[in-house]
């Protein structure tokens, strides 16, 4: 009774399937029924199949058919199955028609009656010539300064409005000249004006407007009595060359490829790409071709797409995820030297680093420090850049320097240095003594604990020679946390011997007392080992730059003993600078001050900072020989502390002003204190911060208010302190994720 029944109802779905679904079964064999009714069949187990000679290009549409077998092997096709896509953007789904949306790989899945089947469908990408229809253009930002960098994005869509993946695309800037365009859609803004950022897939284009602005300068310090430091005489363009260069060849080093014989071979235009994802361990030497060419050597990772566009930082992430090759130096000698005269060689998308056992001295040192030669111009490497380089020590190791530049025309740009770090020396991300320069250091994370930056600290090798013509522009230099009491700990940026240098849009951060008293920047002069007569520091200008969490502010000194014959710093303008949280926590304790004076410096103008929260003293005055001559204290804007001005065995105010800066200015300040008298007149001092007028001082914002009764009432007509305006745009962007 019971198969008889069972015979009924198969020929009834049997039936039924016939008048409710007519489309032909792929196999004639088969008869279709309902999937509801598996468990009236005995369906035991079921499967998921696509025609054999199903297309799969974007756009197309398929069936998808769902057998089962039952106990006695009888296959049947089971209809109305609801089925499901793993990525309905690659492949949609309707009843049993799958649509093809874009180019990979999808599995599309069903379940009855406690049996799962799945069927992998692969859809390829779609011919560009045919199918792509519009080309859309965005930029991370349609309007940026000219010195800075955004990003171009494309996105091709097809005739029905679908997204398209992998697609060729070339890149063109309308006006080169205000904004430059790479292969990966980096763009680089060159000067004012306006540009097309287009892209070009096939014989289709779209485009995207940029505008280019011009950064406003800091206002000049009032004319008078003043003297001011020179800017830079020369900036270095490291616009990234063509490359391979016109009759240049490509040499391509792969894993166990000896490096070294490639740089031995390689001629002024060639390009030595490296494979990704390989190591190479030794000290490998960059040659001096002697040859008079200009034309530029390019090291490089073979493949680099995924190395950021030219103008964008490298990143540890980014690194990890292009693998960049890795260069190792496996002792206390340089992973990368120079030959003397060694030239043009451009190092792009590499990864230095070493063993954590490996105490050294240098990865990358470009030029000799004097020991080994360098004693003439003539010997010096030039023309050398450091470009989006991934450069670091190890969380435990000794490294005393990232890169060392004692050469001339060098670059470090775009650049990660990290771990640079040493519990018992002072180690620098960046530090040159014996080379002239000029330097360029632009847009780099520097992480280092002793100085981050330094140049001097070693007397030259060279007569009379001075590294000078250095632009130091809007780098993130700091110091983890975590390095407390593990490393030993100076400050963020010194110069004992440098002339004409503009630090300019820096975040410098967290810094404490440790071997020093926590200052974030010291300038002065040092002859270091009595070698070097000719040793100053001289026209140095610091301008719009963040700083914040530290110990202390600037230590200014002309010259801190007279150990050694030198000449005293001079020429120091320090205008548009916001500088917070000095000592203002046990984290980032120090000598608590904002700016100490000390030997002698002379012509330093100090104008339009604004300085908050030092818990010492706002201006200090250290031991001199004689009195500073020419000192200008003038349109500031700061936060007093427990002694405001004061030096040694001097009363506060007036008396310390006229015994350590007699003639100097002392106008147009508005300085808290909670004991104003004894301050001359032509400043201001309100007795707490809050009556200031800031905009939100605890979220860093210290623009005066229209309603401040501060407002413009600076010397020059201004309003006292930094243009924070200038100073957000000048360092917006400059703090990346690594």
């Amino acid at each position: 009774m019971y198969r008889s029944s069972t015979r009924l109802i198969v020929a009834s779905l049997l039936a039924l399937a016939a008048c409710s679904d007519n489309t032909t079964s792929p196999d004639t064999q088969l008869a279709p029924v309902d999937a509801t009714h598996a468990n009236v069949l005995g369906i035991v187990s079921i499967s998921a199949s696509l025609p054999s000679t199903a297309p799969s290009n974007i756009g197309d549409t398929v069936r998808v058919t769902l057998t089962g077998k039952d106990a006695q092997g009888g296959l049947w096709v089971l209809r109305n199955t609801t089925w499901a896509s793993s990525d309905n953007s690659i492949a949609s789904v309707n009843g049993n028609l799958l649509t093809a949306q874009r180019s990979g790989t999808a599995v599309v899945s069903t379940s009855i009656w406690n049996m799962n089947a799945s069927v992998s469908f692969v859809v390829k990408a779609a011919t560009v010539a045919a199918t792509v229809k519009n080309v859309s253009v965005t930029l991370a930002s349609g309007s940026i300064l000219a010195g800075s960098t955004t990003q171009a994005t494309a996105v091709f869509t097809d005739s029905l409005g679908r997204t398209m993946t992998g697609q060729p695309v070339t890149w063109a800037s309308s006006n080169p000249a205000v904004a430059t365009v790479s292969a990966s859609g980096g763009v680089i803004a060159i000067a004012g004006g306006s540009a097309n950022i287009v892209a070009t897939s096939g014989t289709i284009s779209g485009s995207a407007a940029l505008t280019v602005t011009t950064a406003t300068a800091p206002p000049p310090p009032i004319t008078g009595p003043e003297v001011f430091a020179t800017l830079p005489q020369t900036y270095l363009n490291t616009q990234m060359p063509a490359a391979p260069a016109a009759g240049g060849k490509i040499i391509s080093v792969p894993v166990g490829g000896n490096l070294q014989t490639a740089l031995n071979s390689a001629l002024p235009g060639d390009v030595i790409e490296i494979a990704n994802g390989a190591s190479f361990t030794g000290n490998f030497i960059l040659p001096n071709k002697n040859t008079t060419s200009t034309s530029w050597i390019v090291i490089r990772p073979q493949t680099m797409s995924g190395v950021p566009a030219a103008g964008v930082r490298m990143t540890p992430s980014v690194a990890l995820a292009a693998r960049l090759p890795i260069i190792y130096s496996m002792n206390n000698v340089g992973a990368f030297q120079t030959a003397p005269g060694a030239h043009h060689y451009r190092l792009v998308g590499l990864e230095v680093s070493v063993a954590a056992s490996i105490v050294n001295a240098g990865l990358v040192r470009l030029g000799d420090d004097g020991g080994n030669g360098q004693t003439t111009l003539a010997s010096i490497p030039h023309d050398l850049v450091v470009d989006r380089m991934y450069i670091h020590g190890t969380a435990t190791g000794t490294v005393r320097r990232c890169v060392a530049l004692n050469s001339a025309s060098s670059a470090v740009i775009d650049s990660w240095l990290s771990d640079c770090h040493d519990a018992s020396q002072d180690a620098q991300a960046i530090a040159g003594w014996n080379g002239p320069g000029p330097f360029k250091i632009v847009n780099n994370y520097l992480e280092a604990s002793g100085e981050n930056v330094m140049f001097g600290g070693a007397d030259p090798g060279v007569t009379n020679l001075t590294p000078s013509d250095i632009e130091i522009r809007r780098n993130h230099i700091t110091k983890p946390v975590s390095w407390k009491g593990k490393w030993l700990v100076k400050n963020l940026l010194e110069l004992k011997h440098a002339q004409r240098v503009l630090i300019e849009g820096n975040i410098l951060e967290n810094n404490w007392q440790d071997a020093q008293g926590g200052s974030a920047m010291v300038l002065k002069t040092v002859n270091q080992a009595g070698a070097c007569p000719w040793c100053i520091t001289a026209d140095i200008t610091v301008r719009s730059n963040l700083i914040r969490n530290v110990g202390s502010g600037f230590n200014i000194a002309g010259s801190p003993d007279n150990t050694y014959q030198d000449i005293h710093a001079r020429r120091l303008t320090i205008v548009d600078n916001v500088m917070l949280g000095i000592n203002a926590s046990t984290t980032f304790a120090g000598d608590g001050r904002g700016v100490l004076f000390s030997g002698d410096p002379s012509n330093v103008v100090i104008a339009h900072n604004t300085i908050l929260e030092p818990t010492s003293s706002l201006v200090a005055f250290g031991p001199q020989g004689t009195s500073m001559a020419n000192i200008s204290l003038r349109d500031n804007l700061m936060s007093g502390g427990a002694y405001g001005v004061k030096g040694d065995a001097t009363g506060g105010g007036s008396a310390s002003l006229s015994a350590y800066m007699p003639g100097g200015t002392f106008a147009g300040n508005v300085v808290v204190l909670a004991y104003s008298v004894g301050y001359p007149t032509g400043s201001f001092y309100p007795t707490s911060v809050a009556s200031l007028g800031l905009t939100n001082l605890s979220g860093g914002n210290v623009q005066l208010l229209s309603t401040s009764p501060y407002k413009g009432k600076a010397t020059d007509g201004r309003d006292p302190g930094a243009d924070y305006q200038a100073l957000v745009s000048t360092t917006s962007g400059v703090i990346v994720a690594p």
